[in-house]
């Protein structure tokens, strides 16, 4: 499984049931990840509210699809290459009719995309009551202008309530008889672990991975002028068994592969049910993600609705909420340190430092991407 393709957990079947009867008489509806909000906090929410009005929590299984339902409550159609341009599977179904939500978790990633389309609007920080208590690092990532960049001086576009990594998980008792440990992103190209290694089918992870250990940004937008790049990935493809976005894992808990590259909700988990498993954050630094509260673009909502939107984000910037995301979904929540986490594995704040937001790039240096991806197999 992985917070971006198709999904069904134990936790998501729960919150189906939980939702289900609440849909007929509802003020508010939230259409949110998979998986990213504990049903447990929901209940402490719904219980806080002590009112007759109830609250759609709608669960949706991939960011991708959430993104296409912003575009098509705005009337716009996603181009035919816009499959390529998310780096992610088709789905195996589309639901047909999804009714317009007030306020939906969307990826840092789409937050310029967004942006740039009008599908979302900013948010008010006079209603965003702990936004102080957020890291500068989580309120620069959602403060942009108009045009979707990165600004000091721009609005509030979303409201981060988790975040997560990329890792090397590996096998103990594979790696332990070669005499290493595994600590950055060189050790993957140990020979001794020739063909032993899965790694994700996403070029801006993988590319992104060989920038960080050459000592460059994994947004970096001239890779055509960094020569060993290609050198790198074609001697690193030479180590890897097979790439996958969703099976990764399984083929290390059964042994076919020695060391594998994926998110952190994916990993942690597995940590706890399989103890010859072991994890690291690369020291180098990593990819980041985070998942984002905004709203869609709307010009008639009532302040009682708008009243409610901000109490449900102030409620999960809370610290009791905050320990429930980070102990149920695997993730962070940004408002508690990494440090002071309930997972197993944590990112010390050096690391975390020398960590980056994985950002679109313009058309005409993903085709370098992607031509260097596709590379591989010609």
């Amino acid at each position: 499984m992985n917070r971006r393709s198709f999904i069904l957990t134990s936790t998501a079947l729960t919150l189906g049931s939980l939702i289900s009867g609440c849909q007929a008489n509802h003020d508010l509806k939230i259409l949110l990840l998979q998986g990213s909000i504990p049903v447990q906090l929901i209940r402490a929410f719904n219980q806080e509210l002590n009112s007759e009005k109830n609250i759609n929590f709608n669960p949706q299984a991939n960011l991708a699809e959430i993104y296409r339902l912003l575009e098509k409550w705005q009337g716009k159609t996603t181009p035919a290459t816009e499959e390529s341009r998310f780096q992610f599977p088709s789905l195996p179904f589309i639901q047909s009719e999804i009714e317009k939500a007030d306020l939906v978790t969307l990826g840092n990633y789409w937050l310029s995309l967004a942006i740039q389309e009008n599908l979302i609007q900013p948010l008010n920080q006079n209603e965003l009551n702990n936004w102080a208590n957020i890291p500068p690092v989580f309120q620069n990532l959602v403060m942009r202008n108009n045009q979707g960049d990165i600004d000091g001086n721009g609005q509030i576009w979303g409201a981060p309530y988790r975040w997560g990594y990329t890792m090397i998980a590996y096998r103990e008792d594979k790696i332990a008889p070669l005499g290493f440990t595994p600590k950055d992103w060189s050790d993957l190209w140990r020979v001794e672990l020739m063909n032993q290694i899965s790694l994700l089918s996403q070029p801006r992870e993988i590319i992104g991975l060989i920038l960080k250990k050459l000592g460059y940004s994994y947004n970096t937008n001239n890779i055509q002028e960094i020569e060993d790049v290609y050198r790198e990935l074609t001697t690193l493809n030479n180590q890897v068994k097979f790439y996958d976005s969703t099976n990764y894992l399984q083929p290390l808990i059964n042994g076919d592969t020695w060391l594998a590259v994926g998110w952190s909700t994916d990993i942690l988990p597995v940590l706890e049910q399989h103890r010859n498993i072991r994890a690291v954050i690369p020291e180098s630094g990593t990819s980041l993600w985070a998942d984002i509260w905004v709203q869609p673009y709307e010009n008639n909502l009532s302040e009682e609705k708008l009243g409610e939107i901000y109490r449900w984000i102030n409620y999960c910037w809370q610290e009791d909420s905050a320990t429930r995301i980070n102990f149920f979904t695997k993730g962070n929540s940004p408002i508690l340190s990494a440090e002071n986490a309930n997972n197993r594995l944590q990112m010390s704040e050096e690391i975390f430092a020398k960590s980056e937001f994985i950002e679109p790039l313009p058309e005409t240096i993903m085709a370098q991407y992607n031509e260097l991806w596709q590379g591989l197999n010609n």
